[in-house]
Formats: C-alpha cells, sequence, structure tokens
C-alpha cells in the first residue's frame, strides 16, 4: 500500500546543473553565515520538511503567523520563520536582491531572494521564539545540492516507508521514544522521532513539530502530556492530517 503520506514531497533543490551556476553566481552576492540552527532550519525548508512554506516568511506571512497561526493565504502555520541578521549585513541588503546561505563549513547552502527586510516590534515580555534578531528578511529559497543529501531528510524518510509498505507511522517528540516504540508495536507501526530543532515555545511548538513530522511521512501522533498541547493538536487535527494517540491508549481518534 503507498499512502499520500510517502510519496515524494516537494523539496526546494535545483538541478545539479543550475546548482553549479548558482554556486558561481553566489560569489557576487552578499553572503550571510548561518548560525547552526538557521543551518538546521535551512535543511528542513530546502528538504520539504517545512512545506508549505517556499523560502523564509515575507513579513505580511510573519505578522500573519504571530497573530493567528496562519500565513497570510490562510494555511495553517504556527511559528515565525524568517532569516534573523544583524544590522551590519542588512544594511548592505536591499529587497530584489539575491543573497548566498553559508553552512558551518563555508559551503554555500542555499540562495535566498530578498523580498522583504524588516524591523520586528517584541512586545514587552514576549516570550515568542524566532524573532530575536534585530532585523529579518524573507523570500523564496533555492537550495543548492551539495555532497551529502542531508537536506533530503523528509523525502529518504518517505522513500522508506514506501519501500517497506508502512501503513502507520507514528510520531513522538524523542523525550518519549520509549513510549512510542511500546504504542508503535501495538499498532504495526514504525516509529518516528524525526522533527524541528526545539524552540521551548509550549502549544504553538507541538502543533509545529507535528506539521513537521507529517511532511516525513508520519500517519499517526503520540499526543504530549500537556493539556493546552494536547487540546491546540484535538483543535487542528483535520489540518493537520495526523491521527492522534494518548499514551497507554492503543485507539487512534479518529481526524
Amino acid at each position: 500500500m503507498s499512502l499520500p503520506h510517502h510519496q515524494p514531497i516537494r523539496a526546494l533543490l535545483v538541478s545539479p546543473e543550475a546548482g553549479q551556476k548558482l554556486r558561481a553566481e553566489a560569489a557576487r552576492m552578499a553572503a550571510w553565515d548561518l548560525t547552526p540552527r538557521q543551518s538546521a532550519d535551512l535543511d528542513l525548508l530546502v528538504g520539504g520538511g517545512f512545506l508549505p512554506l517556499r523560502g523564509f516568511l515575507t513579513q505580511a506571512d510573519h505578522d500573519s503567523v504571530l497573530a493567528g497561526m496562519r500565513l497570510a493565504s490562510g494555511a495553517l502555520w504556527p511559528m515565525p520563520l524568517a532569516l534573523e541578521v544583524d544590522a551590519d549585513f542588512a544594511a548592505r541588503v536591499e529587497p530584489g536582491e539575491d543573497i548566498a546561505l553559508r553552512g558551518p563549513d563555508g559551503m554555500i547552502m542555499a540562495i535566498l531572494s530578498v523580498t522583504d527586510k524588516w524591523s520586528p516590534e517584541r512586545a514587552e515580555g514576549a516570550e515568542m521564539p524566532g524573532v530575536a534578531g534585530p532585523v529579518c528578511l524573507g523570500g523564496p529559497v533555492k537550495g543548492l545540492p551539495g555532497a551529502d543529501e542531508v537536506r533530503l531528510g523528509p523525502n529518504a524518510w518517505r522513500a522508506r516507508f514506501r519501500a517497506r509498505g508502512c501503513e502507520r507511522v507514528l510520531a513522538c517528540d524523542p523525550a518519549d521514544a520509549a513510549v512510542g516504540a511500546r504504542l508503535a508495536a501495538e499498532l504495526g507501526a514504525e516509529l518516528l522521532t524525526a522533527g524541528a530543532e526545539p524552540r521551548h515555545a509550549g502549544p504553538r511548538e507541538a502543533l509545529w513539530q507535528a506539521l513537521v513530522r507529517r511532511n516525513h511521512g508520519a500517519t499517526h501522533l503520540l499526543l504530549p502530556a500537556d493539556p493546552a498541547a494536547q487540546a491546540l493538536l484535538r483543535q487542528y487535527r483535520a489540518e493537520i492530517g495526523l491521527e492522534l494517540v494518548e499514551a497507554g491508549i492503543t485507539q487512534a481518534h479518529g481526524m
């Protein structure tokens, strides 16, 4: 059985030929050295793990996500994901320009076509992560193929589940892996703990991680212990597209 969850997902990688051309052009662009977390985020973005995103959030999308956990298009997306840069670098970049994004090893990972540049205003005492930098850049991203295939993570997981004919894939947080493994065995499911780097953003993060794990091929989700996170996941379960499973109960909740 080949489920829609396990069909190839849209990635943002260009062809090797286009990548070679873009690397040559990148030598003339301003280059931003990604932080480790930004690099990890870019891996997921380029590999399709952050679908439906096509790049870093524009200001309109960013503000819409903070206000109502949706992109300006209406698509569910609970976490801000603009590229944060320092003021000195931002002064060298204007909307309409392309910039190169360099990984920790110095290799060009992607090209960002900047459409938006703004300084976010944060409410006093706000704990929302992802907007700590003094200037945010947004716009579509083109990922460049590298020597490894780290950025193909979501499709690699989907291909694995497809090859094994998996009808059920139970996703959970790494901290819940022991419980998840037991429940996966009872459900006859594969276990998936892959996701995005933690943001410590409470219920919003639980919803966000659910979307990321769905993009990796999950069909079921182990509910976290936090009641507020559980309530949010149940509220949006139809849009998440996963069956919700309670710890200690091998019963999937219909979507």
